[in-house]
């Protein structure tokens, strides 16, 4: 579980981003959050994924405080997920998978370490969870949206975080591409029984997609609750869905 107690974070101006946000986010649960402005809703992220340490409350990811001294340990719990991100298309599948977000994909006297068999199956069996265990020695090269995000996503799974965090899960995407993302990110979630907090620009993508929606305005939480509820809300208006 993840737990914000009175988060605050400010701006260079001293203006708040995140002022008194109590929220929590739970395991097989997406949540999705929103704001007119996008460094709130970022700075929310950017907490989670100890990136960002309050200046007032705390963060908890699964029982660990955010803190300057726990950065590493819970940054070893989250998969910071770019789900556009272009892949190395003359390499396999599993090589993206294998080299994504390690330190030690990078060319050391013009050598790269062999992974273990361990990592193999790891991801192996992360290609197999998106739907794409059966390409894996295909070059990733020509890769459209959705299978460049099943392919982001598998590299996050292989290192079995407890949280998923996405930034800006809405950008770039034609609605056929947003309803086969929808569907894929939720199937994973479920699977995998991890929390997954993410950011959009537009509250509606929520909708039929995540458990919660969490809103943000002028750094206060103003919603937190089903996304059905948000655009049916007084508030709705202030981001541009009524």
């Amino acid at each position: 579980m993840i737990e914000l107690l009175g988060v605050g974070a400010r701006r260079a101006d001293g203006d708040w981003l995140l002022h008194r946000v109590c929220a929590r986010f739970h395991h097989g649960e997406i949540a999705l959050v929103v704001s007119w402005r996008p460094e709130e809703r970022l700075a929310l992220l950017d907490a989670v994924a100890a990136r960002l340490v309050p200046e007032e409350g705390r963060v908890w990811v699964s029982r660990h405080p955010v803190a300057r001294d726990t950065v590493r340990r819970v940054r070893a719990l989250v998969a910071e997920v770019d789900l556009h991100a272009p892949a190395v298309g003359h390499r396999s599948l599993l090589w993206n998978v294998l080299v994504a977000g390690k330190p030690w994909h990078r060319a050391l006297g013009g050598l790269l370490r062999l992974p273990g068999k361990p990592e193999r199956r790891a991801a192996l069996r992360a290609l197999d969870r998106v739907g794409l265990g059966d390409r894996a020695i295909e070059p990733a090269q020509g890769l459209g949206p959705v299978d460049r995000a099943r392919l982001a996503l598998a590299g996050a799974l292989a290192r079995r975080p407890e949280v998923l965090v996405v930034r800006e899960i809405d950008a770039g995407l034609d609605a056929a591409d947003a309803d086969l993302l929808r569907g894929l990110v939720r199937a994973v979630v479920r699977s995998e029984r991890v929390a997954l907090v993410a950011s959009a620009r537009t509250p509606s993508f929520g909708l039929d997609f995540a458990d919660r929606l969490v809103a943000i305005a002028d750094g206060l939480l103003v919603f937190d609750g089903p996304p059905a509820g948000f655009m049916d809300d007084k508030i709705a208006w202030r981001f541009g869905t009524a």
